[in-house]
């Protein structure tokens, strides 16, 4: 892997202490809710910060997107980082050990690198442009399933009414009687990595999402050999409201089964 990853590693498993320590010591952690009704720590902006200052002092001066503080930077940069200190919030401050650090560089309008750590199961995912993705050193590929049937997949029972119809519930239960079942970890970057590494067939967003929530997860299951597109078979992640990933056997399937429930 190229030296920017190693940074960027050394960066997460520092973020990664300050994670396990604060869960430890849960009446450390201070708790708010932003406009948008999701769940904020103190710990989400130190991680954040902590990240931000390692790649400055690395000798970066580019553009950010981060979940917390927002855009800033250096906007005349090619290079834009973006950060979501801990992608799965709801689980880390209920004291549940599930939850990672995203983090994913842009160059111009092309996502070219992925880091993605859980510190609790120490699990480092890598990934850059044309070198493959890896999972703690290793090369990592997705499943290799042919169809859906006993396919283990990534879906939030949650939905936006505005773009689903009523009837895609109804869709997951017909379509549990021939999967394996259904896993949502309550991180989607960090499904995207167990897809990547094949320990999930596929996935899919129901929800409007965020770059933050899916930038590195996109190149790591991209390099791993997954599709990754919107329900209408883009790949413009960065301005997509859902995603579908899996390999390119099951991927079209799950894109052709949700189609049948978009809002005309």
């Amino acid at each position: 892997m190229k030296p920017i990853v190693n940074i960027v590693t050394t960066a997460a498993r520092k973020a990664g202490k300050i994670i396990v320590q604060a869960q430890a010591n849960m009446g450390s952690v201070k708790v708010s809710r932003k406009e948008d009704n999701t769940l904020v720590s103190n710990i989400d902006v130190a991680v954040e910060q902590l990240i931000i200052d390692s790649i400055r002092k690395a000798g970066f001066d580019d553009f950010f997107i981060t979940e917390e503080t927002g855009e800033f930077g250096n906007k005349d940069s090619r290079f834009t980082w973006i950060i979501d200190p801990i992608d799965g919030t709801n689980n880390f401050v209920h004291g549940l050990p599930q939850c990672c650090i995203s983090i994913g560089l842009k160059k111009d309008d092309e996502i070219i690198l992925g880091v993605i750590y859980n510190p609790f199961l120490d699990l480092m995912f890598t990934a850059y442009k044309g070198m493959g993705a890896q999972l703690n050193g290793q090369k990592i590929r997705v499943s290799d399933r042919p169809d859906m049937t006993g396919a283990l997949l990534s879906v939030s029972l949650k939905y936006s009414r505005k773009t689903f119809d009523d009837s895609y519930l109804i869709e997951l239960v017909k379509l549990h009687k021939v999967i394996a079942g259904y896993r949502y970890s309550g991180s989607i970057a960090m499904d995207l990595a167990y897809v990547a590494a094949g320990y999930l067939d596929g996935l899919w967003t129901a929800t409007k999402i965020k770059i933050w929530d899916i930038a590195a997860g996109y190149i790591i299951a991209k390099e791993a050999g997954a599709i990754v597109t919107d329900i209408t078979g883009k790949s413009d992640i960065e301005n997509a409201e859902f995603i579908i990933a899996a390999n390119k056997k099951i991927q079209p399937k799950i894109a052709k089964t949700l189609a049948k429930h978009i809002k005309k």
